[in-house]
């Protein structure tokens, strides 16, 4: 190896995994003494490496500490992480163990320092440059590099610009209304504030990080990567199939691997909701790849906010920023839980009307607030009845359109003859 400053030509992450092996306090001294343009992460227990995750172009672990899980090594490929396993000889388990765990490729610690480090920085690069490097991209440069073309007509996007209004209740209720004459799906990949796994009363297990992980292997993620039943006798809620995000640690979108598992649903299912969490306004609306991919896919948008003028202030904002990155799906407003005042919906309705110019919002939508929206979620059960219930489901149908019925109804008929299997209402 040539002597001299390592350079990569750009800032890579490097999680190194705490060990007692010799050949880590060589690495960590080399990377120190000769490397440039390289962050030394070194995580020592399972906590540190969760958050360490979030931002490493490259994962180095080794066979003589069992601080990395299989599921460890699967999340940092979901975040877009290449990850090096390190081979001790004298005191490791073995490569083997190493390729259990899913490493990409196996290293010998006996090879010089230098040369582990060279090859971690080149893992290192290329795995920053897959992910798009720091800077957001722009909505346009998204859809061109994803190739999308037109926006798949079989997803609608659900999404918010403040909690507390009742997404999660408007897309559980838009799909069990669609699965009356769909095969529908519904993916979470709102890493915030999951609550999915609870509120249809599916199992924990798998899910979102279970499908994304397949399709960053290239493997099909449906029907593996649903989200079944519970195990216990549970039934689940619904008559369409979930992906769901798991409670706990969030566990951050790779935004090729959701696209991935978005254009593989889009193929088996009439229809499609992604639920994603806020992008916020102005240029915050970039701030998330996967949420602004699966924007630039969906054929139609759901932007939902608290009745009030700041929610609709920052509908007008997230509408704004929407246009100025090329957006051109019809996009949805709507203001969960309501008054009934017909002087406030006028005055909301006309914030809107008023601030948005040649590019209005497709529609304006009051959903009221109801008191059998929220003893449905008590008594762990589907909203039956209500003028809440009513809104959302003229809503749902409005947001798929005609066109989208009649092409479900005869795909549904394809899924039934090939006897595909659904979660039973």
């Amino acid at each position: 190896m040539a002597e001299g400053p390592v350079g990569t030509g750009g800032n890579v992450v490097v999680a190194l995994v705490a060990t007692r092996a010799p050949w880590g306090t060589a690495v960590r001294s080399f990377l120190r003494d000769h490397a440039r343009g390289v962050t030394l992460e070194v995580p020592a227990d399972r906590p540190s490496l969760g958050e360490v995750l979030s931002r490493a172009d490259v994962l180095v672990l080794d066979d003589v500490m069992r601080t990395v899980t299989v599921a460890d090594v699967a999340r940092a490929h979901e975040m877009g992480a290449h990850v090096v396993g390190v081979a001790d000889r004298h005191g490791g388990m073995g490569a083997r163990y190493l390729e259990h765990l899913g490493v990409d490729e196996v290293l010998s610690s006996s090879c010089p320092p230098g040369d582990l480090v060279a090859t971690f920085l080149r893992a290192g690069k290329r795995a920053a440059s897959a992910s798009g490097g720091p800077e957001w991209p722009r909505l346009p440069g998204l859809a061109a590099a994803a190739g999308t073309g037109r926006p798949l007509s079989s997803l609608s996007a659900w999404t918010k610009v403040s909690g507390g209004a009742g997404l999660s209740e408007m897309v559980v209720v838009a799909a069990q209304e669609l699965s009356r004459t769909m095969r529908v799906l519904v993916i979470e990949a709102d890493d915030a504030t999951p609550v999915m796994v609870s509120r249809l009363m599916r199992s924990g297990e798998g899910g979102l990080p279970w499908a994304l992980s397949r399709a960053a292997q290239g493997l099909g993620a449906l029907p593996e990567g649903l989200s079944g039943a519970r195990g216990d006798g549970t039934r689940p809620l619904g008559a369409f199939d979930a992906v769901c995000m798991p409670p706990g640690t969030p566990l951050g979108v790779h935004a090729q691997h959701l696209e991935k598992l978005l254009r593989e649903a889009a193929e088996r299912y009439d229809h499609v909701l992604v639920e994603l969490g806020p992008l916020g306004g102005g240029a915050a609306a970039n701030r998330s790849r996967a949420g602004a991919r699966a924007l630039c896919m969906a054929s139609s948008v759901v932007v939902v906010a608290q009745p009030d003028p700041e929610g609709a202030a920052r509908l007008v904002n997230w509408r704004a920023a929407y246009v100025g990155e090329g957006g051109s799906s019809p996009c949805h407003a709507v203001f969960g839980r309501a008054r009934r005042s017909g002087y406030e919906r006028e005055h909301l309705a006309g914030i809107l009307s008023s601030n948005t110019g040649a590019h209005p919002f497709a529609s304006c939508r009051f959903l009221p607030e109801d008191p059998a929206v929220a003893r449905a979620r008590w008594n762990a059960a589907l909203t039956g009845r209500g003028t809440w219930l009513a809104a959302a489901q003229v809503l749902a149908h409005d947001v798929v359109g005609s066109a989208g019925r009649a092409t479900g109804r005869a795909r549904s008929r394809a899924w039934a003859q090939r006897g595909a299997p659904a979660v039973a209402p």
